[in-house]
C-alpha cells in the first residue's frame, strides 16, 4: 500500500511537472518552434483567403471542395498546436475519468462551440455594430480572457469536489471501524459510496452534467482566431454564409484532432486503472481516484490562474482596455484593405 501511494505521488508530481512545461511552451518558451507554427498559421490565412476569393469569383464544385478541404486542415492543424483547451481538456479526462462516448461529445461539443462564438461574434461585432474585422479580432482577447477566468473557476470547482469526496470516504471508514457489529451493512454502505464517488470510474451514470457544460464552456468560449479572419474576409466578399459553412467544417477538423487526444487519454486512464485495481483494496482504490482529481483539479486551477494573469500583463489586453471604436470611425467602406487585413 505505501508503494502504490508513493507510485501516486510520482504521478502527480510527474503530471504537474508535465503541465507546467506545456505551459511554458504555450508562453513561448520554444521560440523557434513558435515562430514555424505561426509561419504555418499565415499560409494557412492566405490559402484560405485564395481559396475563398476564388470561390466568390467563380462558383463551382472545384472552389467549394477547396476552400472546405482548406479550411478543415486548418482545424486539424490548429488544434494541433499549442493551447489552453487541449490541456484543460485531457487533464480532466485523465484525473477524473470519462467514457469513450463522453470524451467524444466534450470534444466535438467545445470544438462546435469555438466555431459558433466566432460566427457570434463577427455577426454581432461586424453586421451589427459596424466593427473592422481588426477591431472584432481584438474583442476576442477580451472572450479569451473569460475563457481563462473560467478554467480558474472549474479548476477550483472540481477540487471542492474532490476534497468532498475524500472526507466523505475517510468518514465511512471511521464509521467502518468503530462499528464492527454492522460490518456488513457498513461495507455495503462503502461500496455505494466507492460508486458514488465513483463518477471517476463510471462517469456516465453519476457525473454532474454541470461540470460536463462548465468543461466545454471554458475549453470553446475562446473562438479560433482563423476562423474570425476567414468570417471577415467573407464579409468584405459579400458571401457570410460561405464563410459561416467554412467555419462548421473548420470546428469539425479541430473536433478530429481534440477527439483524438480525448480518447487517448480516456484509454491512459483506464490502462492505468486496471494496473491498480487488481493490486489494492476497493476503500483504497476509491482514495487514489480521488487524490487523482484532487490534483487534476488544482493542475487546471493553476492552469487558469496562470493564463488569466499573463493575459492582463500581455501588451494585446491593453489595447482592449479603452472604449469600443465609435460608429463613425467604422463608416467608411471596408473595401480598401485586403481580407485578412481589414
Amino acid at each position: 500500500m505505501p508503494l502504490t501511494l508513493t507510485r501516486l505521488a510520482w504521478l502527480a508530481a510527474g503530471l504537474l511537472t508535465a503541465l507546467l512545461v506545456w505551459q511554458l511552451v504555450f508562453q513561448g518558451g520554444l521560440q523557434g518552434i513558435s515562430l514555424q507554427l505561426m509561419a504555418w498559421q499565415r499560409d494557412f490565412h492566405r490559402a484560405l483567403t485564395m481559396a475563398i476569393t476564388g470561390l466568390s469569383g467563380t462558383p463551382s464544385p472545384a472552389t467549394w471542395t477547396t476552400l472546405l478541404g482548406i479550411s478543415f486542415g486548418y482545424g486539424v492543424f490548429h488544434a494541433a498546436g499549442p493551447g489552453h483547451g487541449k490541456a484543460v481538456l485531457t487533464t480532466y479526462l485523465v484525473s477524473h475519468g470519462g467514457a469513450r462516448r463522453r470524451a467524444l461529445a466534450l470534444s466535438c461539443a467545445a470544438s462546435l462551440l469555438q466555431g459558433l462564438v466566432a460566427i457570434s461574434l463577427v455577426v454581432l461585432l461586424v453586421h451589427g455594430l459596424g466593427w473592422l474585422t481588426r477591431q472584432a479580432m481584438g474583442s476576442v482577447a477580451w472572450v479569451e480572457q473569460a475563457s481563462f477566468i473560467m478554467v480558474a473557476l472549474l479548476g477550483a470547482w472540481l477540487c471542492l469536489r474532490a476534497i468532498r469526496q475524500l472526507r466523505a470516504s475517510a468518514a465511512v471508514a471511521e464509521t467502518a471501524s468503530g462499528k464492527a457489529h454492522t460490518h456488513h451493512h457498513l461495507h455495503a454502505h462503502d461500496q455505494a459510496h466507492d460508486c458514488c464517488g465513483g463518477h471517476l470510474v463510471d462517469p456516465q451514470r453519476t457525473e454532474d452534467w454541470r461540470t460536463a457544460l462548465a468543461t466545454v464552456v471554458a475549453i470553446g468560449i475562446r473562438p479560433c482566431s482563423g476562423a474570425v479572419l476567414l468570417l471577415g474576409a467573407a464579409t468584405l466578399l459579400g458571401n457570410f454564409m460561405v464563410g459561416v459553412a467554412a467555419v462548421v467544417v473548420m470546428s469539425l477538423g479541430t473536433a478530429l484532432t481534440v477527439s483524438t487526444l480525448a480518447l487517448a487519454s480516456v484509454f491512459a486512464r483506464g490502462w492505468a486503472e486496471r494496473r491498480l485495481a487488481s493490486r489494492i483494496t476497493s476503500y483504497g482504490f476509491a482514495r487514489l481516484l480521488g487524490w487523482g482529481s484532487l490534483t487534476g483539479g488544482l493542475a487546471i486551477l493553476a492552469l487558469g490562474i496562470c493564463l488569466t494573469l499573463t493575459g492582463v500583463g500581455s501588451p494585446s489586453s491593453s489595447t482592449l482596455l479603452g472604449e469600443p471604436p465609435p460608429r463613425s470611425a467604422t463608416a467608411a467602406p471596408d473595401a480598401a484593405p485586403p481580407p485578412f487585413g481589414g
